[in-house]
């Protein structure tokens, strides 16, 4: 879903398109792998029009229940280990090892 919101964005010819950075803080994401996606699309496009011939457009509300699908899939542990840790339970879990 964040693929397909990332490649909404790069071809989006809006005036008022926002910045890469506010459409990542959007998103959730870093800017960093914003523009990471934004270098794949463009070494090769075609998977991403492929996805949204036969999607359609992405929508937020697309995303959300992709996040609630990931946060229950992280309480049932489908996840790798510390997805899900805040920041501060990751530092932590740092010093119990020490």
């Amino acid at each position: 879903m964040i693929r397909r919101l990332a490649f909404q964005w790069f071809t989006c010819r809006d005036r008022s398109r926002p910045s890469g950075r506010a459409w990542a803080r959007g998103l959730g994401i870093s800017h960093t792998w914003l523009q990471k996606l934004i270098r794949q699309f463009r070494a090769n496009p075609n998977e991403m029009w492929r996805l949204q011939r036969l999607k359609g457009d992405p929508r937020f509300e697309d995303l959300s229940r992709a996040r609630e699908y990931s946060r229950q899939m992280g309480e049932r542990g489908e996840l790798r280990g510390e997805l899900h840790l805040s920041r501060r339970a990751k530092f932590a879990k740092l010093f119990e090892r020490s």
